[in-house]
């Protein structure tokens, strides 16, 4: 309340108090004066009075309005939150709504339909504050979580699901939810914009089953998270059934440079590109583009398309269908190093040493020829015929010979002839020999020897000169055994026996073995033939370290100026019988170096025998490994 200030006058007024009247001897312009300030204190009192009742009724309507002010605020609050309950309930109807509907369009899914949960609703507005205070609490609580998981991309393989990983689509959600991976799949986490969200989940490793399960977790804020689970079926990796083949898996640098390798392949798409590669871990060496006939199968040559040759190594080649981008399994080759090329060192013998005019125009007798010491690839060309052939393989290689044409036209005597040998990387060599053509009655000697004794004698003493004159064309050399182990090697009992057939009786044998590159003492020794125009040696190591002996060897016998040359070899293998030949090896030499062949066998009369018997073995040994070619036509002799 306001408090009045009035004028003293008034104030006694109000109090009931009157002035005491003024003295009579006053005069009448002070009676005058008094009169007049008492009606102004008075009209004041009056105004004064309704301003205050004026200023009183403004107040109470503004305190009206004020309450009216209040009052409508309050229904249009009340009516707001109203409102915003039904369209909170009408949302949360709208979504489930939806949700059902998602869940009805999985095709790979067959859960129930989820517990459908009805909205409460919204209590009636009241102008109470306690109401307004349930109504905020009604409208804050969350809604309980109703998600479902969807795998959206298209089937994939193992391969796919653990490099590319799958698009999965998470539905009924609310703004502000978060989403994550929690088994099975791994990707990151995700927040809800709407009613849904979606994430790109990949496995950690590339499996082997048929699917995977996965769980994805839901959580919102006021009420529990929830875990949905879902499935990824795989599709079954396609069987690689293209594969390719070679033509060889080793090749020397030069082969490589000069051919390439071959490669054939099958299993791929009918008419379809396919690429064949060839390289090592590094990179490779030739690519080729090649189509498949209609079989699906590929034909395709690789050379070296950098500089020079290839480099020693191992490599591999494969090939790849571009139309189903399968690749075929690797095929592996090896690169190596030329080998050093080795000197021709080779022989020649012809059989049999003589032969009737007769037996040589027959093609199933003839006479064989046989080159020894060639290796495979040599080129060995006969002034008989001209002709040039191929040797196949290292070792012996034969020549059939025989005279097509009237055996009248054959004189007795000596069909001279040479074989040239020639090889890649070293100088070619020539070697001589004869046909011997005798005659038909070349046997009357024996019937005279029957007519008259004397006569045989005569005659076997011509015969005699006539074999000392032929004896070094038609000596023989035989090496046996041509391969033998260190072991054997180093034992006296067995070794390497040299034999020379029909010398000149009495006449000396000169034998050399030489050892080729490796730290051995060459060994030589000379004997004489025995009456029937042999003789032989043996040799063998007497180093207790048989190892020292492995490497060829060259073997020469010489009978008078007819010089034969042979060869053996000594491999590495079983080390037993090596001391025995050591020990007996020193017991001649005094000492143990390691590299010396023993000279020995100059007992002929104990070693002819066994010799002999050893070349008949080395004989059929070497018959039993010759290819026989026929054919060979010497148009003139």
């Amino acid at each position: 309340m306001k408090k009045i200030i009035l004028a003293p006058a008034v104030a006694l007024a109000f109090t009931g108090l009157v002035a005491s009247p003024v003295a009579a001897a006053e005069s009448a312009s002070a009676q005058s004066a008094t009169t007049q300030t008492a009606e102004q204190k008075k009209a004041e009192a009056d105004k004064a009075k309704k301003e205050e009742a004026k200023k009183a009724a403004a107040e109470k309507a503004e305190a009206e309005k004020n309450a009216a002010a209040e009052k409508a605020a309050a229904e249009k609050k009340a009516k707001e939150k109203a409102e915003a309950a039904k369209k909170a309930a009408d949302k949360k109807k709208a979504d489930e709504k939806k949700a059902a509907e998602d869940k009805a369009d999985e095709k790979d899914e067959a859960k129930a339909p989820p517990k459908k949960v009805d909205p409460k609703p919204a209590p009636a507005p009241k102008d109470e504050d306690k109401d307004a205070e349930d109504d905020d609490k009604s409208e804050d609580k969350a809604n309980p979580i109703n998600a479902s998981v969807k795998v959206t991309s298209d089937e994939v393989t193992a391969e796919e699901l653990h490099e590319n990983g799958v698009t999965v689509k998470v539905s009924g959600l609310e703004k502000g939810d978060k989403v994550s991976a929690q088994s099975g799949l791994t990707g990151p986490a995700t927040t809800a914009q709407g009613s849904s969200a979606t994430m790109k989940l990949r496995s950690a490793k590339e499996v082997t089953q048929e699917s995977v399960s996965f769980a994805v977790q839901v959580q919102r804020e006021g009420v529990p998270s929830t875990t949905e689970n879902a499935e990824v079926s795989l599709l079954k990796n396609e069987t690689v059934n293209a594969t390719v083949s070679l033509n060889a898996d080793e090749f020397t640098q030069s082969e490589f440079a000069d051919n390439g390798i071959k490669v054939t392949g099958e299993g791929f798409t009918p008419n379809g590109p396919v690429t064949v590669v060839g390289g090592n871990e590094t990179s490779p060496f030739a690519t080729q583009e090649v189509e498949a006939d209609d079989e699906g199968k590929v034909s395709a040559p690789l050379t070296f398309e950098g500089d020079g040759q290839l480099p020693v190594g191992d490599y591999s080649v494969w090939a790849v269908d571009q139309d189903t981008e399968t690749e075929s399994p690797a095929q592996d080759f090896t690169v190596t190093e030329d080998d050093a090329v080795e000197p021709i060192d080779a022989s020649l013998k012809v059989d049999p040493k003589e032969i009737t005019a007769e037996d040589l125009a027959n093609r199933e007798k003839g006479v064989t020829v046989t080159v020894s010491g060639v290796k495979k690839g040599d080129k060995i060309t006969d002034s008989l015929t001209g002709e040039t052939e191929t040797a196949e393989a290292d070792g012996d290689y034969e020549l059939n010979l025989w005279y097509e044409g009237n055996p009248d036209n054959l004189e007795v005597g000596k069909v001279p002839f040479t074989v040239t040998i020639d090889r890649e990387g070293t100088e070619s060599e020539t070697l001589e020999g004869n046909i011997n053509v005798v005659a038909e009655d070349g046997d009357d000697d024996g019937d005279d020897g029957n007519e008259d004794g004397n006569d045989d004698g005569k005659d076997g003493s011509d015969d005699g000169d006539d074999g000392e004159t032929e004896a070094p064309a038609d000596a023989s050399f035989t090496v046996s055994p041509k391969k033998i182990e260190a072991a054997d090697f180093a034992n006296e009992n067995k070794g390497v026996t040299l034999a020379v057939e029909n010398c000149e009786p009495g006449a000396d044998v000169h034998f050399e073995v030489n050892p080729k590159g490796i730290n051995v003492t060459a060994y030589e020794n000379t004997v004489t033939a025995d009456d029937e125009g042999n003789a032989s040696v043996n040799v063998f190591g007497t180093s207790s370290d048989v190892s020292a002996y492995v490497g060829a060897y060259t073997a020469t016998a010489t009978c008078g100026d007819d010089t034969m040359k042979d060869s053996f070899t000594v491999t590495g293998g079983a080390n037993g019988g090596g001391s025995d030949g050591g020990d007996n090896g020193n017991a001649g030499n005094g000492g143990d170096d390691g590299s010396q062949l023993p000279r020995t066998g100059a007992d002929l009369g104990g070693l002819t025998t066994g010799a002999l018997l050893l070349l008949v073995g080395g004989a059929a040994i070497a018959l039993t490994g010759r290819k026989n070619k026929f054919g060979r036509t010497p148009t003139s002799f």
